[in-house]
């Protein structure tokens, strides 16, 4: 974000009231640029008048004065091309760090720090675990100070003293410099109470990210994971979201989730008091410091509003669930989440049970990811006429490969997955549900296990 000529005048990017600031920059129109060029091309003919010039003369004369003012147009059109991008590119960068805002009508707060400034200051309340520097800003970025005498191994938490007013809770971070990211990690922070006595936590390395359930007693901080991976490549200018909706979490990198957990047994109370949220680093032994961090969001996070008659399902969890092998198996305890769910009742969320309340053609997806390899595998949907009546399957999807060769010409299984899609007539007060043929027992694992179902028309 510079000036056309490369350089960032002083005062840029500080109060709109600063003469220098983006907002003030002069504006380049066509306009002027028609003017300036024109009084140009005049003042290189003025020298034709001599009439005592040679006429080869002359023309050498103008044809040089008309390249020059051509090529000054050309200088002047690239220096506006350039103030545009310059412009525009400004403008992207500033929305960027804007924090959405709660919806229309709905409780809620959102707020954002990109750290341009000198010192954390009086935004943040400060708790230690163990011997380690204060946080500082570095280059707009929030760290660890690597001159604080960090002695022993801990982290500096900084909760917000902006408090959110619902349960449901969303905060982001940008990562900034690694520093030594793949041995400490930087953390997200939501459903905190004030002096972190409890809090639900994201730990960010460079090529590992876990979530769990914390608390603090005698100045120590005890973190005990949910769930954790390993498959992940976190970079400087990454964008990591930790969110709790209801008492399922979520931890997606880019946009892209990556770890879930549904907290079904409240390890992590909620409610008045338990509303802070913030970011931390941390250290250890060796001058290892934590992942900088570039910039904050959080905010309060509304449920999405369901429209129209419909649902979706989904296991959020990436702990995985066991399903014994058979065919012709229903679910039990696989899905965690109600995304959506209108004109329709979840009977039973874990096995994926839904009732029609309106009779008519529907879509229905079911997709099922496991942790292991099997073959053969088919996604199924089975119906039961009523709450307690008799099941009978409805559909049946494709069969996969029996099996697929490696090099020495053995069979091994081939699969990770299995789907299908289906459209059905439904009755109203029918019950859908999917389910599973497997000849290995194995374990369910999320975010993109699902179960889907909308109303395509209606008698």
């Amino acid at each position: 974000m510079t000036s056309p000529d490369g350089k960032v005048p002083s005062g840029a990017y500080v109060g709109t009231s600063a003469a220098n600031n983006v907002a003030n920059l002069q504006t380049v129109s066509w306009a002027g640029i028609q003017q300036a060029t024109v009084a140009n091309m005049l003042g290189s003919f003025s020298g034709v008048s001599d009439v005592s010039q040679s006429m080869s003369g002359t023309n050498a004369t103008s044809s040089a004065s008309a390249g020059a003012a051509a090529s000054g147009s050309g200088t002047a059109g690239s220096t506006a091309a350039a103030a545009q991008n310059t412009a525009a590119a400004n403008s992207a960068s500033i929305i960027a760090l804007q924090p959405p805002p709660p919806a229309p009508g709905t409780p809620g707060v959102s707020f954002g720090d990109n750290f341009n400034r000198a010192t954390l200051g009086t935004d943040y309340n400060l708790i230690k675990s163990g011997q380690v520097a204060d946080l500082v800003i570095v280059n707009n970025q929030a760290e660890l100070d690597p001159n604080g005498g960090s002695s022993s191994a801990g982290a500096a938490i900084a909760l917000s003293t902006t408090v959110l007013q619902t349960d449901n809770q969303s905060v982001s971070l940008v990562m900034g410099a690694a520093n030594n990211a793949a041995t400490v990690a930087t953390g997200l922070f939501l459903r905190a109470s004030p002096q972190l006595a409890t809090y639900a936590y994201a730990w960010i390395y460079s090529n590992k990210i876990s979530i769990g359930a914390g608390t603090r007693s005698g100045g120590t901080n005890t973190y005990n994971d949910w769930t954790s991976t390993t498959s992940v490549t976190v970079n400087p200018g990454d964008t990591v979201t930790f969110t709790a909706v209801g008492s399922n979490y979520q931890l997606l990198l880019n946009n892209s989730p990556v770890l879930g957990f549904s907290d079904a047994n409240g390890t992590v109370p909620a409610g008045p008091g338990y509303r802070s949220v913030g970011f931390g680093c941390s250290y250890s032994p060796s001058s290892n410091f934590s992942f900088a961090v570039d910039s904050l969001t959080a905010g309060d996070q509304q449920p999405a509003t369901a429209t129209g008659t419909g649902w979706s399902l989904v296991r959020g969890s990436t702990v995985g669930r066991t399903q014994p092998a058979g065919s012709l198996m229903r679910l039990n305890g696989v899905f965690d989440t109600v995304r959506q769910a209108g004109n329709v009742t979840v009977v039973n969320l874990g096995a994926g049970q839904v009732q029609i309340n309106r009779a008519g053609w529907y879509l229905i997806t079911a997709t099922f990811n496991f942790a292991n390899l099997d073959y053969a595998m088919r996604t199924e949907l089975w119906s039961a006429p009523s709450v307690g009546g008799s099941w009978v399957m409805l559909r049946a999807g494709a069969v996969g490969l029996p099996y697929d060769v490696d090099a020495d010409s053995n069979p091994y299984p081939n699969s990770q997955c299995t789907a299908g899609s289906f459209v059905v007539y439904l009755p109203k007060g029918a019950i859908v549900a999917p389910g599973l043929s497997t000849h290995t027992s194995n374990s369910l694992t999320g975010p993109f296990i699902c179960f889907d179902g909308a109303l395509l028309n209606w008698v």
